[in-house]
């Protein structure tokens, strides 16, 4: 009976699935989009810079914030908002000091531009021209104007689900039939959820299949209105295809024989050695990611559009001299060193080299020195090198930012709830969970309700915890409540 009574959610999500794209009725096959969308009257943006960053500031590494770095991307989106003829969001641009080629939004309209995206068009010259980063920032524009990102905390809850749905049926597997239900288990799962609507939805991170070539085909829209040449979209859509092929192929060279595991956003779903129900899901899974290449597909669907929208094109010069005096300027230059010595300090504290981190730390310069990234770690080699006074010091000032990282947030509550202010850190990291809009924070409140020895907010968390439907999650509630 138990078997019955799980299975059949897979299916009620699936179904939620096939029909969460958020925004829009697809890339059209006859016109250009740009022309069939209604343009929004209201897009929501957030009222706090915590929630404006999230998700970005759920990492460690946060944002960058450097006006003389971002002011020319920022003048791009500036421009190509420019020609929409709808109302206009206040689309900002944030650095970020990920090594991706890569850029997102967030669900409060933050548009994040990654240093590894602006280091590709510092070391290759073939790219380097404002049409191609123009692209990339219309493509994350048009998630905003498109209504995809009020479609993606909805999105995020259906994945949770889907997740959960499946390692409760390896569980299902597990109790049932033993190892002989391997086959037919992993199949079963797989199968309810539907190939399409999984690899659209749940696959990939951010954004389903559909958005992302909904985004695509707006982008070349608003290029061609500003007087970008559209081509240029096919040149980073090439550089996104080799980008994939190295992820998958780093992937395939690291997989540990103990242990396999699959990961999409911040879900990781592994199989122990000797457990063949839960690996059969992750050879599933990996086989699916593998047959179905996201940049591939994208780039053949950009290919139809621009067949059909844009059939006869225009002339039009490449505009290179200003994205290349940008990316050899000083302030990227110094970026890029700043965003380096950041990522190196960071391995050596990995590796609680604390001594040699804090010599990487003493060379790092502005814009890198002003980031949440370096308090965070300028804190953790104090409180490692016995200078805890001055720890708390960076601390305290660092949990007071405005673009203040989940793990500073974290920190600072636990300092508080450890020097017995448990009223004023359960004040604190209730503010910053809403601010965020980060569920993570309530294993801590748990830990520090229970250091106050207040057993009904302890309990209460910890049931708002378990309804949540996140598995990871509950089990570092269930740990704090125990222990």
């Amino acid at each position: 009976m138990r078997r019955f009574a799980i299975l059949p959610a897979a299916f009620s999500i699936a179904a939620a699935l096939s029909g969460c794209d958020g925004g829009g009725g697809g890339v059209p096959t006859n016109g250009r989009l740009i022309d069939q969308v209604h343009p929004s009257q209201n897009y929501a943006q957030a009222t706090e810079v915590q929630g404006l960053l999230a998700p970005a500031n759920t990492l460690a590494s946060g944002v960058i914030e450097a006006p003389e770095v971002s002011d020319y991307p920022q003048a791009i989106v500036d421009r190509l908002l420019a020609s929409w003829t709808g109302s206009r969001p206040d689309a900002r641009i944030w650095l970020t000091p990920d090594t991706a080629f890569t850029s997102d939004v967030s669900v409060g309209g933050a548009i994040f531009l990654n240093t590894g995206l602006i280091r590709y068009f510092h070391d290759a010259p073939e790219i380097q021209k404002e049409d191609a980063l123009a692209f990339v920032l219309a493509h994350e524009l048009s998630h905003i104007l498109l209504g995809h990102t009020a479609a993606q905390r909805e999105n995020k809850a259906l994945k949770n689900g889907v997740f959960s749905a499946m390692k409760w049926g390896s569980m299902v597997g597990r109790f049932s039939a033993g190892s002989g239900a391997t086959d037919a288990v992993s199949k079963a799962i797989l199968s309810s959820m539907g190939a399409k609507a999984f690899l659209d939805t749940a696959l990939f991170p951010s954004w389903s299949r559909g958005q992302e070539e909904e985004a695509d085909a707006l982008a070349v829209d608003l290029m061609a209105r500003t007087g970008y040449s559209v081509s240029a979209a096919t040149d980073v859509m090439d550089v996104l295809i080799s980008s994939e092929d190295q992820d998958i192929a780093r992937l395939a060279q690291a997989e540990a024989q103990k242990e396999t595991s699959f990961t999409a956003d911040s879900f990781t779903f592994r199989a122990k050695a000797g457990d063949e129900i839960d690996r059969a899901i992750v050879d599933a899974l990996r086989a699916a990611a593998q047959q179905h290449p996201h940049a591939r597909e994208r780039r053949l669907a950009l290919a139809a559009y621009l067949r059909q929208a844009y059939p006869v094109r225009a002339h039009v010069t490449l505009t290179r001299k200003p994205l290349q005096e940008w990316v050899k300027s000083a302030p990227v230059t110094n970026l890029l060193k700043g965003v380096d010595l950041l990522g190196e300090a960071a391995s050596l504290i990995g590796q609680s080299q604390w001594g040699q981190a804090r010599q990487v730390l003493a060379h790092v310069r502005q814009p890198a020195a002003g980031s949440a990234y370096y308090a965070l770690m300028t804190y953790q080699v104090a409180m490692q090198t016995g200078q805890s006074a001055s720890a708390q010091r960076l601390l305290a000032t660092a949990a007071q930012r405005d673009d203040v990282t989940f793990p500073i947030a974290v920190a600072w509550g636990t300092a508080l709830s450890a020097a017995g202010k448990t009223g004023e850190a359960e004040a604190y990291m209730e503010k910053e969970q809403k601010a965020m809009s980060n569920t993570g924070f309530l294993p801590y409140r748990i830990k520090n309700a229970r250091q106050a020895k207040d057993g009904i907010s302890s309990l209460k968390l910890s049931v708002i915890c378990e309804g949540l439907g996140d598995d990871n999650l509950a089990r570092q509630c269930s740990a704090m409540e125990k222990n």
